[in-house]
């Protein structure tokens, strides 16, 4: 049961990377856990950190054994739970308008 849990942060670890890495590869400010407008830099970092993290992962899980089919279905289930995640929170994202006070909201 833990050796699926490890495949599911490696696929969300991949599938996180890839905004982020993109984001900084195309000079764009997005969002990364370091703030809300992250220059490129931060961004590219951030998303070849996670990238780097996923392969030692991987690296780390088959060094021993060739992972069973379960193991590779919680990847994808990982990494399609991050794209999900982030294509339902997409606006949050891109809105680059600020949040107002919630004392000021209807």
């Amino acid at each position: 049961m833990l050796a699926t849990l490890w495949f599911v942060l490696i696929g969300f670890l991949l599938a996180n990377g890839v905004p982020h890495f993109v984001a900084g590869a195309a000079r764009k400010t997005f969002r990364s856990p370091f703030g809300r407008y992250s220059s490129p830099k931060i961004n590219f970092g951030w998303g070849l950190a996670n990238f780097i993290i996923a392969t030692l992962l991987v690296v780390w899980r088959i060094t021993d054994r060739v992972p069973h089919k379960g193991e590779w279905l919680a990847l994808l289930v990982g990494f399609w739970l991050a794209i999900a995640m982030f294509g339902a929170a997409a606006k949050r994202f891109f809105d680059d308008r600020p949040t107002p006070p919630a004392s000021l909201k209807p």
